[in-house]
């Protein structure tokens, strides 16, 4: 099913040391983007509070995003809903050094979100080379590794350091994920992917994402690549209005595409507030 949004937000929620990762491009040219507004009405799955949703930003000294000012709270599916927005939900970004906590939280003594804690370790232009994302059963804690080839995001290595493995058991093994990118010639992320590996190897799950229908205005998401939902727009020059993804597993296919409608000014860049 395709959703044509007239808003400057993304729900993709996907989801890293770096072999040449002093090659990465310094990003401190890219604008602060300090409000992003869509009407919720064409939200799906959200209960409407609001006819107007703001997302706001807040930054450092040094252009680093430090707070991400509202999110979504999870509601009774009696509703006919799944979420609503809430101006109470934040994100916070915590930098010591190179490292980077973020955690969810709520202003307010009536509700809890989860934390959510994500640890990250960033390289000298500030990109992600590694990723922690804890569980409270340590097993399921992951393990993420980002790999740069020319300043470009090349692939993504996703491992579970504390699952046990018993080699003398033939049915077990390693589990890890891959996924790698591919760009064009305008520097435009066009295709990933990402697949589930067995021992290194190929178990037959694969997702290929494809974005594409890029504009020629600048991409407002470029400092954002810690908030995960704009994860994948932060990798290209441009924005991407159309993403479409299809899952392999053997011989099982299955497609969902999503488009944006964006609103631009007289120039052709995008209007985010």
């Amino acid at each position: 099913m395709k959703h044509l949004f007239t808003i400057l937000f993304i729900g993709i929620l996907f989801f890293s040391c770096s072999s040449n990762e002093d090659d990465a491009t310094d990003t401190n040219s890219d604008p602060l983007v300090k409000q992003i507004k869509f009407d919720g009405a064409t939200n799906t799955g959200l209960a409407i509070n609001s006819q107007e949703i703001n997302f706001n930003f807040e930054y450092d000294n040094s252009k680093r995003l430090t707070k991400k000012v509202g999110g979504y709270l999870a509601i009774s599916s009696n509703t006919g809903f799944d979420r609503i927005f809430s101006n109470k939900v934040y994100t916070s970004f915590v930098y010591s050094n190179n490292k980077v906590t973020v955690e969810n939280f709520y202003d307010s003594d009536v509700y809890a979100v989860a934390k959510g804690t994500i640890y990250y370790t960033l390289n000298s232009a500030n990109l992600i080379v590694e990723k922690e994302v804890p569980n409270s059963i340590a097993i399921n804690s992951k393990k993420l590794v980002y790999k740069y080839s020319d300043g470009k995001l090349t692939e993504v290595v996703t491992s579970y350091p504390n699952m046990t493995y018993y080699p003398d058991d033939e049915t077990d093994f390693i589990l890890t994920f891959s996924e790698k990118f591919y760009y064009d010639a305008k520097n435009n992320l066009t295709k990933t992917e990402y697949t589930e590996l067995h021992n290194g190897k190929s178990d037959g799950r694969k997702i290929v994402r494809t974005f594409e229908e890029y504009d020629t205005s600048y991409n407002p998401f470029k400092r954002m690549q810690l908030v995960e939902e704009y994860f994948y727009r932060s990798l290209s020059k441009n924005n991407f209005r159309k993403y479409t993804e299809t899952s392999y597993y053997h011989d099982d296919v299955s497609t969902k595409e999503t488009g944006w409608k964006f609103v631009y000014d007289t120039q052709g860049n995008i209007i985010v507030n």
